[in-house]
This record gives C-alpha cells, sequence and structure tokens, in this order.
C-alpha cells in the first residue's frame, strides 16, 4: 500500500468516526485500524526522508568551487 491509499484510508475512517451514531465498539475497530494506516503514512516518510537525504549528498558532491578567472 502506498502513502496516498494509507491516507485515503485515514480519511475514511475519520469521517466513520464523525458520525455520532457510531457504537463504542465500531470506533475502537476503527481506531486500531487508523494506528496501522498511520504507521504505514509513518515509514513512507521516513523512507523518503532518507531518499531525500541520499540524493542531497550526491548532487553536494556535484557542486564545484566557483572558476577563479584571475588565477
Amino acid at each position: 500500500m502506498n502513502f496516498e491509499e494509507a491516507l485515503e484510508k485515514l480519511n475514511s475512517i475519520k469521517e466513520k468516526l464523525d458520525n455520532p451514531n457510531i457504537t463504542l465498539d465500531d470506533s475502537l475497530k476503527l481506531y486500531e485500524e487508523s494506528v496501522e494506516y498511520t504507521k504505514i503514512c509513518l515509514e513512507k516518510l521516513k523512507s523518503t526522508e532518507g531518499k531525500i537525504s541520499v540524493i542531497k549528498e550526491e548532487l553536494d558532491g556535484l557542486i564545484e568551487k566557483p572558476l577563479n578567472l584571475e588565477d
């Protein structure tokens, strides 16, 4: 499951929890489900953050010092 799918599931759960007629048991099940989708989102964000750091380091290594034309 990708980040967007997990986020959509979380939004769906939120809408269900906003229903004033929801039972306590259903609320608990939805809460447990939301924890799992939240974990997925956090893992994806952490992974993406790590990939961005690696790319940034690679790009930083490609940046050269300005050419000194006076020499």
